[in-house]
């Protein structure tokens, strides 16, 4: 397979050589006889009767004739957007350059023409719509010279689709099985990339970002992917670390790695209700609802989007939105209400912390156990049951600047010429609140995995 893409190269490289800088100018067309001009200018004016005539009445006409471009009479008739001329063509047999003609439907957004060429019988093998023109060089489906075609040979029907954003004809393509294959890592030393990036380094590079600007395409996000959100946030990472690693194309690799963080966020901007907006927050939560856990609270996306920096995503207005109305959960009317009343509410949590978490022991279920389960009330309980540990901590130690000799665990020799003996002072309130306070706090840090229906997810134990 190496020795003949060897020997192609060389044969590449003396035509163009031969060919010179004046290739246009060549005896081409002068070989075309007064028949082909006539059939050629028939499919590219879309002379519907004429082209029609002479398929049926010249059984010597090669329907396979090129110009002086080197374009045959399809590719005419597709670049002109003539229908009826293209769907007689594609019903004579041996026709060549149909590849060419799709990739030319395709790139001008002739969705009717696509489709008409799609379903010509050598698309019946998806092997054609997924291998590019490179690599399909045993046929005459692609044209090998730089005359009959605009495209690089690495570009295939489904990437040239999705650089075009072509909706309509990815989904035509995907439907028929039609996919992007991911690039090999740009470590990978498997034969295929040893052999690319010995032949031809830059052809390598350029047919790597060719395949991952097809894959960022929101067309083909948005189309071939069951969760575009994850795969886009996922597919925004790798291009980052690749901007890294590849240096020489670094600015290409960021630009697709912001197109698919817009990408998201435009996601975003579409909702319209809040079903919507969660269902993109929390992505696939079927799997987390089977073990228990509260969907709500999951927020996988938006963490994923913190971990990858999506700043845009986590910022935008129905973002921050969910995120707010998450955070006054069970509390209406609170965020509507003055800075006075919420400090207000703070510091009655703060005071009657401990009614509060032997409240919610024995009743988790209850009303008031719906409101102390809320993010914000989890906040303040947390908050306030640190601030009085820390608290118990300073006055438990006040004692030790006031210069008193007889301390805590304090050690005395009853006879000197004795083992030492140790004796200590009995337990003060403050000792024994603090106690308390972390036989309480052992049971929530053993729990803290339960599901939110539990009455020890809320931290709440921990304040006893």
């Amino acid at each position: 397979m190496a020795q003949r893409r060897l020997t192609m190269l060389r044969e590449k490289g003396r035509r163009q050589a031969v060919r010179g800088p004046a290739f246009m100018f060549n005896d081409r067309a002068a070989s075309l006889t007064a028949e082909e001009e006539r059939f050629l200018d028939a499919a590219e004016y879309g002379n519907i009767p004429v082209v029609r005539k002479m398929l049926e009445e010249s059984p010597t006409l090669n329907v396979n004739c090129v110009d002086y471009m080197g374009q045959n009479a399809l590719q005419l008739a597709v670049g002109n957007e003539h229908l009826e001329v293209t769907m007689l063509l594609l019903k004579k047999d041996n026709l060549a350059r149909i590849g060419d003609a799709l990739l030319l439907g395709i790139s001008k957004g002739y969705v009717r023409i696509v489709e008409a060429i799609l379903n010509h019988p050598s698309f019946t093998a998806s092997e054609r719509l997924t291998q590019s023109p490179g690599q399909l060089q045993d046929d005459d489906f692609y044209s090998y010279d730089e005359d009959g075609t605009r495209f690089s040979s690495d570009i295939t029907p489904i990437i040239l689709a999705a650089h075009c954003q072509k909706y309509e004809v990815v989904h035509m393509l995907l439907t028929k099985g039609a996919r992007i294959e991911r690039p090999h890592d740009y470590f990978c030393k498997c034969t295929d990339c040893t052999e690319k990036q010995h032949d031809d380094s830059f052809s390598h590079s350029r047919s790597r970002i060719n395949a991952y600007r097809g894959l960022a395409s929101p067309a083909y996000l948005s189309l071939s992917s069951e969760d575009p959100v994850l795969t886009a946030l996922e597919l925004s990472n790798e291009l980052a670390k690749l901007a890294n690693i590849e240096k020489e194309f670094k600015n290409e690799y960021r630009k697709l790695s912001m197109q698919c963080k817009d990408f998201v966020v435009g996601v975003l901007d579409l909702c319209r209700d809040t079903e919507e907006v969660d269902a993109i927050l929390n992505g696939d939560i079927s799997k987390e609802l089977e073990e228990g856990q509260c969907h709500r609270t999951l927020l996988s996306r938006v963490k994923l989007a913190i971990k990858y920096e999506v700043k845009k995503f986590v910022a935008h207005p129905n973002c921050q939105q969910q995120l707010l109305t998450i955070w006054y959960e069970n509390l209406s009317g609170l965020r509507e209400q003055f800075i006075a009343v919420k400090c207000l509410v703070v510091l009655v949590v703060a005071l009657g912390l401990p009614l509060l978490a032997v409240g919610y022991w024995f009743a988790p279920c209850s009303r008031l156990g719906k409101v102390l389960r809320s993010p914000f009330m989890k906040f303040v309980a947390h908050a306030a049951s640190f601030i009085i540990f820390l608290c118990l901590l300073v006055f438990n130690a006040s004692d030790r600047f006031e210069g008193i000799n007889t301390l805590p665990n304090m050690t005395v020799t009853d006879y000197p010429t004795q083992i030492f003996r140790v004796k200590t002072t009995r337990f003060s309130c403050t000792e024994m609140l603090i106690m308390v306070w972390v036989t309480g706090i052992v049971p929530y840090h053993s729990y803290s995995r339960v599901p939110c229906q539990s009455p020890f997810h809320s931290g709440l134990l921990g304040n006893l």
